[in-house]
């Protein structure tokens, strides 16, 4: 870490007061007569500019890789995070046999199909046996269930897929 510069105010008896040198031809010199220092102040120099330069470009490095990792982080927690999706099977066999399979469309599309989905029974007018998900796409995948009901409604909670 650098050392800080503890500017100092330069602090004279008579501020603002010049000596009047008449040079003619209608020329003075105004020489400063600032009579008695009371405190030097911090010179004004490359130096110490540069220093706060330095100090300056290292926030705004420091900030912008905070912003980029922010923002990675929360499409990290958005791939966890997930989304559920709604849907109705219909079976119009009897059984044991079973012609529920129906596709699922994902309206975030993800980046990988190693997405997990869960589903959850919201309705059904009868046995829904056990889910089945095949045919994972990025874009959506397959949902049936074995059971003998007729309808079904379910809620999938497609988590992760967004790496």
């Amino acid at each position: 870490m650098r050392d800080l510069v503890n500017w100092q105010n330069h602090v004279v008896e008579y501020p603002g007061r010049f000596d009047v040198q008449d040079l003619g031809g209608g020329k003075e010199q105004l020489t400063p007569a600032p009579g008695e220092i009371r405190q030097q102040g911090t010179p004004q120099n490359a130096t110490n500019f540069n220093q706060m330069d330095i100090a300056a470009f290292e926030a705004m490095l420091i900030g912008n890789e905070n912003t980029r990792m922010l923002l990675q982080t929360i499409r990290d927690l958005e791939g966890v995070k997930g989304l559920s999706i709604d849907v109705t099977l219909t079976n119009s066999q009897a059984y044991p046999f079973n012609n529920s399979k129906a596709t699922v469309n994902i309206p975030a599309l993800r980046n990988t199909d190693s997405y997990y989905v869960i589903a959850e029974t919201l309705e059904s007018n009868g046995e829904v046996g056990d889910y089945e998900v095949s045919e994972k796409l990025l874009n959506g995948f397959k949902l049936a269930f074995t059971g003998s009901a007729t309808i079904v409604k379910a809620r999938c909670h497609v988590i992760g897929g967004m790496y």
